[in-house]
């Protein structure tokens, strides 16, 4: 292996990385804006238009954990394929997979994201004379500052060398078993700035002109994959230095470490094309003109002016309040004049600017449901599905990217001989009743193929109380409610107490608690199973009537004002319905 020859490869391969770093840098800046620290946005950000749609996105793809489903073919298998479902689960809630993913697919916003997947060494045993390293599968993400690979390759499959440069304790270093060679090493400077000049996304906290002071010293070192040879080898990062402190067989999964997530696929190029590209020339022109707008308005005055010679005048009508009667000698020499003020072709444009942004960004109003985008709701609704297409593609990618990320927590755990994890199985028809067993991998049960890791797709989106409620309701009126008598005959009865319970607590309404007493019935006043019960009172007849109210929505009212602030005439209904609320 020529060390040499590699680090020059990775320094070549660092230096073509320098725009797509770069760009990254400055939409996160503009994503901070300009009250995040001294290095944030050099300019005020009034209207902030990449936060808006990277919340909205992140909400939609991974606003919550995943939840991994195990499944196998083989049916002896089945107790095991759920024991092993549970340990996952378990594990990802302990290494806190979600917030890593979210963080992530943020930073697949703005340009590529990384996640390492591995093995936290903690302790090496020797088990039939091999040297077996005991820990915790882990997954972290990975900045693409310190991120690099064979930038000579098309495709990630082609990629000769991949990897990370991360910061670690000297100490902890040079006592590691782990690592050789060490004892001479120095420790490196923490600066905002990497080895080809370029301002890292982290110096937005601690600033990148200077050095970080740190507690303890530390040193900076790479992690480099190389697929081919099959070898995870550790370097110094740096020049002058090359020798390599640790070289190990990779024994992990066939795709290596890393795992990429990207959304704008660049045909014959591995970096993507970032959603925050397509969004930053309507952000920067939406803020400068808001920004224009702002300072004419600064500008503009209203001033009194009178006619030489009748100077009491103004000063009557200076001091005068609102509703005062005052004697003027000469009314027709006062007039108020305007002067400055907002340009109103440009106000409209500024409005054409934000509707075009919220369509290229995917109808982000529709998408974040931050107002109605059409006059009835199954308008509404219809936009809303056709909206959430573009979503469901990278919905898709997450998913798969998160498959893949778990399979590999999945590989760790099972092929650990020692690890142990606690675990709780619920009894099947008694759920409030749980038994307490431990996760520990008898490799009697199956090989790790044979089981079929699957990811629940809407596991990772938020559903709020509200949500919950309108399935509930929706559930109710559409399953239960029909079939309840063919449900009484087979036993199957509605507990009305817990379902107001739920619907109290779903709605926010916990007085509905206090309204309704729950008493309960009488064993000798409960039908027999199986029988139905009595139907009671009289006739209910239902009348349903449809009011028809004038509504309005944001992108109709912002097109009647841009055609009123051009001097065009709307319709006298387009002008009524400026001033109506949306929603």
């Amino acid at each position: 292996m020529d060390i040499k020859k590699l680090k020059e490869s990775i320094n070549t391969s660092r230096q073509q990385l320098h725009s797509f770093r770069t760009n990254r840098y400055d939409a996160i800046r503009q994503y901070v804006g300009n009250h995040y620290s001294e290095d944030g946005a050099t300019d005020r950000v009034p209207v902030n238009f990449i936060e808006l749609a990277a919340n909205i996105y992140t909400q939609q793809l991974a606003a919550r954990s995943p939840q991994a489903l195990v499944t196998t073919d083989i049916k002896h298998l089945k107790p095991m394929a759920y024991t092993f479902e549970l340990a996952l689960n378990k594990l990802c809630e302990d290494i806190g997979l979600g917030e890593t993913l979210r963080e992530v697919v943020i930073d697949a916003l703005f340009s590529v994201g990384i996640v390492r997947v591995g093995l936290e060494r903690k302790a090496t045993v020797k088990i039939e004379n091999h040297d077996i390293d005991v820990g915790q599968p882990f997954a972290e993400p990975v900045s693409l500052d310190d991120w690099v690979h064979d930038t000579t390759a098309t495709r990630l499959s082609q990629c000769q060398f991949m990897g990370h440069r991360y910061r670690v304790l000297l100490d902890d270093l040079k006592e590691s078993d782990m690592f050789k060679n060490t004892f001479d090493l120095q420790p490196s400077e923490k600066t905002g700035i990497n080895e080809h000049g370029d301002t890292k996304v982290d110096s937005l906290s601690h600033g990148a002109k200077a050095g970080v002071e740190e507690y303890q010293d530390r040193i900076d070192l790479w992690d480099i994959w190389l697929p081919f040879e099959n070898k995870l080898i550790t370097i110094v990062a740096g020049d002058g230095d090359d020798r390599v402190i640790r070289e190990t067989e990779w024994d992990g999964p066939d795709s290596g470490p890393y795992r990429i997530l990207s959304f704008g696929i660049v045909p014959g190029n591995i970096m993507p094309l970032a959603p925050s590209a397509l969004w930053m020339d309507l952000h920067d022109l939406a803020n400068r003109m808001f920004r224009k707008l702002g300072r004419q308005t600064e500008r503009q005055k209203t001033i009194l002016g009178v006619q030489a010679g009748n100077e009491n005048d103004g000063e009557r009508i200076k001091n005068a309040n609102d509703g005062d009667t005052i004697p003027m000698d000469n009314p027709e020499k006062a007039r108020e004049y305007r002067f400055g003020g907002i340009d109103q072709p440009s106000l409209a444009f500024l409005l054409q600017v934000k509707d075009l942004f919220v369509y290229l960004g995917g109808n982000l109003d529709s998408l974040g449901g931050l107002a109605p985008m059409a006059d009835t709701l199954g308008q509404d609704q219809l936009l809303a599905q056709n909206a959430s297409k573009r979503v469901v593609d990278m919905q898709d990618k997450v998913i798969l990217f998160t498959k893949e990320i778990i399979e590999s927590l999945g590989y760790y755990l099972w092929n650990d001989p020692l690890i142990e994890l606690p675990l709780y199985k619920r009894v099947p028809g008694m759920e409030e009743i749980s038994v307490p067993t431990n996760f520990n991998m008898d490799h009697e049960q199956g090989l790790f193929y044979e089981y079929n890791i699957d990811i629940e797709p809407y596991s990772m989106q938020h559903q709020s109380p509200q949500m919950k409620l309108q399935t509930l309701t929706q559930v109710f009126a559409q399953f239960i409610a029909p079939f309840a008598p063919m449900m009484a005959e087979q036993g199957i009865n509605i507990d009305f107490e817990s379902l107001m319970k739920i619907i109290g607590k779903y709605s926010n309404v916990n007085e509905l608690n206090d309204i309704l007493e729950f008493a309960g019935p009488s064993m000798f006043d409960r039908p027999p199973v199986g029988r139905m019960p009595e139907k009671m009172g009289g006739t209910t007849k239902h009348i349903s009537e449809r009011v028809n109210r004038p509504g309005a929505t944001r992108h109709g009212k912002d097109a009647a004002m841009a055609q009123a602030l051009l001097g065009s005439a709307p319709q006298q209904d387009e002008m009524a319905a400026i001033g109506r609320p949306t929603g």
